[in-house]
């Protein structure tokens, strides 16, 4: 990722098919100081992750048609989304399986971390702030 300001609020991005939690979460985020670019297509993601370049971006595994783990897989292969933490969220109860998972479903890294569905807004502002405060290169 880019060098960016200090004064700059971080950019996360929201990849999620379920349109009433994309909602939730912008304006839970927004609300703590995040700006927000959300997509609910999957098939599309990926063209607005590239156009975007967010300081983190959350995905959804299960999804139609694309799901979080092939996109995950495209994310983990970019030269510059490689380096944008990815947090998972997903309803399934994988937290201890996920990184099997992933090693199984191809050859790429461990997400940067992994939140369960339903969201706790706490919890997951918390990891973010967490995530992006070792990604971000702050300028003096």
């Amino acid at each position: 990722m880019t060098s960016r300001a200090v004064d700059r609020r971080p950019v996360v991005a929201i990849v999620d098919d379920e349109e009433d939690i994309l909602i939730f979460l912008c304006l839970a985020l927004e609300d703590h100081g995040f700006d927000v670019v959300v997509t609910s297509d999957p098939d599309s993601a990926f063209a607005l992750l590239v156009e975007k370049q967010p300081d983190l971006i959350c995905l959804d595994l299960l999804m139609p048609r694309h799901t979080g783990v092939g996109l995950y897989s495209e994310i983990s292969r970019h030269p510059e989304l490689s380096k944008c933490p990815t947090l998972i969220m997903s309803g399934l109860a994988v937290r201890n399986e996920l990184p099997d998972m992933l090693r199984r479903a191809g050859d790429f890294p461990e997400p940067a971390g992994f939140i369960e569905k339903p969201i706790v807004i706490d919890e997951l502002v918390a990891t973010i702030n967490r995530l992006v405060s070792r990604s971000v290169e702050v300028s003096a």
